[in-house]
């Protein structure tokens, strides 16, 4: 079981470490200990010996198992087992002939729980003494592994992996989180919070997490498990087996014969805890409780604490209701967290985590839970109920622009919004994180609520350059603020302000609220009318002229309530108020000039392309020079081009590239040097040193009778040009990114009229 030191009575201690039984136990613990210490101490005499060993090399594996079990058999006598069982124990389990298969399995779990924690273990590692447990207690129980395996006894062994899996990523998700997030770690170690005992029983934990009904079926196979679990003593052999799993841990990581002494005094008071009378306690949360994001769960919610054990236990169910009439047992979710989710708690549980109650459907305020003990005879016990108000603290950014698409979750600070850029000629398809121009909306939750003076007060919304996480950090500036009125009516529209609601927004016509048309905007509002709109409007990002902001920004919720307490959200986003440019030109003649045709193809021979180069600019400017050139840094998207006759329709023109012709360019061409334009280029004033590339060619035989069949791509009559004639054609090159704002993609456009002749004689 989790270590509870520091909490059993001292004179209780001190009667049963001062009983026969538990010296002789501890003497025989120590003489089998003492062949290893002697062992070491030799070694350090003979440093011919020494030096022999480190030669023949490390220890292996089968050698590490040998040392184990001489250790343990030499421990666990069943004498031994016998004097330090409790006396309910022995009433229980009775002859040593009906519980010999239960005594062997319990050096297994000894074994185990040394070698797993004689030093920090990876998932992979703790699965291969895994393996070695389950081919020990397959071994003691007469079932025995085959070698190799059978396809049965295989898939028992993956279902054991999976439940370590789910026991293990608890473990994982914590130290992953302080990793990720180490800012409070400094304090924590200055003030003495974390010290040399810090998670020294994650080992344990992780068993308690490993042991359950599941792992049972597996550990032991189908039949043997329904055969053993009908003993009355199988409950007290899995609740040894967790308590021996724990002492082996704790003996794996001791250094020292009183850390030794210390892991047997608190085995000792595993099993006794293992014959408490079957109990269920209820001790958290009471008072004014606000939730929590879980990350793993993707939820938000509370944790339910107390106590579940005890003689026989099988289970527990909890339940909530919200007027302690109607009762729910839905929304837990019951260790091991994660993956969380079930029906009902299968590991005891003694004054820690019952379960995650995800209060997303709840309403904030008073709120009730009970819970319900089951043994394995049927007995119930039941607890509670006990009530706490739930404080609904839904601070989140969600969406920008009415874009909701977030890669996480919005508890998420590192969240980014992305998009699935399609394949398009030579372009890969692939999720990118998106980013946002102009003047751009916010949607999410502003609320805090359901306890008494912690009502919500106001909310703002600020940003700064850059990705932080921490909301306290750095500089931020303020750009929205909405303040509400004392009024009791006013909470009617706080309530508004949930989930996905225009965070920007201004108070309609029948209210009496305001908008301060100068920056920070600051919403006003006094009594608000239930039937009180609001209407989006939006935070202009191009305040600042020519180029506007545009970068890598993080954007800060702030909330504050009647107390004055802060509550937090942050999200990033990328902001592109950079307008791409378009530039089209026909160099191989000069300027206002006629193309004849007939200075392309010559000869006139209909099978070779008569190639008109056009020339250009399309290009879209990275939005951060000092970031990585990649999307959505890298925000340009395509660029095609079309022809049209004087009153005709449009024909598009393919694009070469790498891989062969397609109807869109997807690489930059060309540069116009000049940087940071807000709104689109003037392609008739690019700057002189401005540099133009090959947009496409276009090919003259698409407008002559005779030819215009060869052209890989339809040609509309209208495009034709008979011999003889001459006629105005216009050129167009769209070039676009992948801004989202109100008006779709930044985009720009150019034209290029010119007089086109046919001289080709008939």
């Amino acid at each position: 079981m989790s270590d509870k030191r520091g909490t059993e009575d001292p004179k209780a201690e001190a009667v049963v470490t001062e009983s026969e039984d538990f010296q002789y136990a501890l003497r025989a613990l120590l003489a089998a200990y003492q062949p290893v210490l002697e062992q070491q101490l030799n070694l350090i005499a003979n440093p011919q010996e020494l030096q022999r060993q480190l030669q023949a090399g490390r220890q292996t594996c089968a050698e590490e198992f040998a040392e184990a079990y001489a250790l343990f058999e030499k421990f666990l006598t069943e004498d031994v087992a016998q004097r330090l069982l409790p006396a309910q124990a022995r009433e229980l389990l009775g002859p040593i002939e009906q519980w010999r298969w239960c005594f062997l399995h319990i050096r297994c779990c000894l074994v185990f729980g040394w070698l797993a924690c004689r030093w920090p273990r990876t998932f992979r590692g703790f699965a291969y003494y895994l393996y070695e447990y389950w081919r020990c207690v397959r071994q003691v129980i007469g079932n025995p592994v085959s070698d190799p395996p059978t396809a049965e006894q295989r898939r028992d062994f993956e279902r054991l992996v999976n439940v370590l899996a789910a026991a293990f990523k608890p473990y994982l998700s914590d130290q992953l989180a302080s990793v990720e997030f180490p800012a409070g770690v400094p304090q924590e170690v200055i003030a003495g919070t974390i010290d040399c005992f810090t998670d020294d029983q994650f080992g344990c934990q992780i068993f308690e997490r490993l042991l359950t009904t599941e792992a049972a079926r597996a550990l032991f196979g189908e039949a043997a498990f329904q055969e053993h679990s009908q003993q009355p003593s199988f409950w007290f052999c899995r609740c040894w087996c967790l308590c021996s799993l724990c002492f082996g841990c704790c003996l794996g990581r001791a250094r020292s014969i009183p850390q030794i002494v210390v892991c047997f005094q608190d085995y000792l008071r595993c099993l006794g805890d293992c014959f408490r009378p079957l109990t269920c306690e209820l001790t958290d949360p009471q008072g004014c409780v606000a939730e929590q994001g879980n990350v793993a769960l993707s939820a938000i919610g509370v944790d339910i604490d107390g106590t579940a054990a005890g003689l026989g236990f099988s289970h527990y169910i909890l339940e909530w209701s919200q007027d302690s009439i109607t009762w729910f047992a839905t929304n837990f979710n019951y260790p091991p967290i994660p993956p969380g989710g079930g029906t009902q708690g299968n590991i005891p549980v003694v004054s820690g985590l019952l379960a995650f109650l995800d209060t997303t459907t709840l309403n904030e305020g008073l709120t009730f839970i009970r819970m319900t003990v089951v043994a394995v005879n049927g007995t119930t016990r039941t607890c509670g109920p006990i009530n706490f108000e739930l404080f609904r603290q839904d601070v989140r950014i969600t969406g920008i622009d009415y874009d909701f698409n977030l890669n996480t979750n919005p508890y998420d600070p590192a969240a980014e919004f992305i998009e699935t850029v399609p394949a398009l000629c030579t372009r890969p398809s692939g999720v990118f994180e998106v980013s946002f121009g102009e003047s751009i909306t916010v949607q999410g939750s502003a609320f805090v609520g359901g306890c008494a003076a912690k009502q919500i007060r106001r909310y703002s919304l600020d940003y700064q350059p850059g990705f932080v996480t921490d909301p306290m950090m750095g500089p931020w500036t303020n750009f929205w603020n909405v303040f509400y009125g004392p009024d009791p009516n006013q909470f009617l529209v706080m309530n508004e302000r949930r989930d996905n609601s225009d965070l920007i927004a201004a108070w309609g016509a029948w209210t009496p609220c305001w908008v301060n048309p100068v920056p920070p905007h600051n919403v006003i509002c006094g009594v608000t009318d239930p039937q009180g709109e609001l209407y989006p409007t939006s935070w202009p990002t191009t305040f600042n002229p020519p180029c506007g902001f545009s970068g890598l920004v993080t954007l800060r919720l702030t909330v504050e309530d009647a107390a004055n307490y802060l509550y937090y959200d942050t999200q990033r986003i990328w902001l592109d108020n950079k307008w791409p440019c378009a530039a089209i030109r026909i160099t191989a003649v000069p300027p206002c000039a006629v193309v004849n045709l007939s200075q392309f193809a010559n000869p006139p021979d209909c099978s070779v392309p008569w190639q008109l180069p056009l020339v250009g600019i399309a290009y879209d400017e990275y939005i951060d020079y000092a970031l990585p050139f990649t999307r959505p840094n890298d925000n340009f998207d395509f660029y095609r081009v079309k022809v049209a006759k004087q009153g005709g329709s449009w024909v598009q023109i393919p694009v070469p590239g790498p891989g062969g012709s397609c109807f869109f360019g997807t690489s930059r061409v060309g540069d116009p040097v000049a940087r940071c334009i807000s709104g689109p280029y003037d392609p008739a004033h690019l700057d002189p040193s401005a540099i133009l590339g090959l947009l496409t060619n276009f090919d003259l035989r698409a407008l002559d009778p005779l030819c215009s069949s060869q052209v890989p791509y339809s040609v509309p009559p209208d495009l034709l040009l008979p011999r003889g004639e001459c006629c105005d054609y216009m050129f167009w090159l769209w070039v676009q990114d992948r801004t989202i704002f109100s008006g779709g993609p930044h985009w720009a456009e150019a034209f290029w009229p010119v007089r086109i002749c046919n001289d080709l004689k008939s």
